[in-house]
């Protein structure tokens, strides 16, 4: 939780949002967060390929939305984010630390930053099998963790079909679930919900207020020394995310998420005081 995030929220207002459904209002607004979301990380990342973006209730909505409607096996590298799994069953394509398998038949769920560690990594080149080639099976790209870090470029896969953003990492806004989902080809279910005005408009006011008041990178600039003397304290590895860090100290063990990787993921927010 950060002070200046709180006192923001307090200027929002349910009524602003209690429109007739179908009038536009709310469509405008969501077409207002979306050139304002696109700007916000264009630094980062380039969605200019994807025409169709829509409203959901935080990463976790989005991926409700692409594995219910999706027909194709998925998989996934080690140590990435366990939800997908507790929705359907995916294959771990990892065989050794930094050595994969992957089948190109089957759709890449991959979070940039890593769930795993917190870093940012280019996918398509740090693969053993798959160095100096672009990674030619379908991508789901997860950039929950964009706006808890500076800015750094992520290389797009070829064939990525959706990609994810929220805001509850950096600002710590996890109950107020704000997501966008952003895809080449209109979506199964998410373009039939937009076409009806069918999503939570506070989300995207309350988008609209984060985006007008902090820079993408606000919070890193913000948090970053802080985090730096932390991992300086516990001899941790500061990871690019700036409320996490790695650690290859066998007291954290239970804390690996990676097979075949010795470096644990640290979560630092318990030591946060604001």
């Amino acid at each position: 939780m950060t002070a200046d995030v709180w006192h923001l929220l307090k200027e929002i207002r349910v009524s602003d949002t209690y429109y007739r459904r179908g009038d536009g209002q709310a469509t405008q607004d969501l077409d207002w967060v979306e050139a304002q979301h696109r700007n916000w990380v264009k630094d980062i990342i380039d969605l200019s390929e994807f025409q169709y973006c829509y409203a959901v209730n935080g990463t976790t909505d989005a991926i409700h939305h692409w594995l219910l409607t999706e027909d194709r096996e998925w998989q996934y590298f080690s140590g990435e984010y366990e939800y997908p799994r507790l929705i359907r069953k995916g294959s771990e394509v990892c065989n050794g630390y930094m050595e994969y398998t992957m089948d190109l038949d089957k759709v890449l769920y991959v979070s940039l930053p890593s769930a795993a560690d917190g870093n940012f990594a280019d996918i398509n080149y740090h693969h053993s099998q798959y160095k100096g080639t672009q990674i030619n099976c379908p991508v789901i790209l997860d950039c929950t963790y964009v706006s808890s870090t500076d800015i750094q470029r992520i290389n797009l896969p070829l064939n990525t079909e959706q990609v994810f953003f929220s805001f509850s990492k950096g600002f710590g806004l996890i109950g107020q679930r704000l997501g966008l989902v952003y895809t080449k080809k209109p979506h199964k279910s998410l373009h039939t919900l937009k076409e009806f005005e069918n999503w939570n408009y506070g989300s995207v006011k309350t988008m609209e207020l984060i985006m007008s008041n902090f820079a993408v990178d606000d919070m890193w600039k913000t948090h970053r020394a802080w985090q730096l003397a932390e991992c300086e304290s516990y001899d941790f590895e500061p990871s690019d995310c700036f409320f996490l860090a790695t650690t290859e100290d066998p007291y954290y063990k239970m804390r690996r998420r990676m097979r075949f990787n010795r470096a644990a993921r640290i979560c630092l927010t318990p030591l946060i005081e604001w």
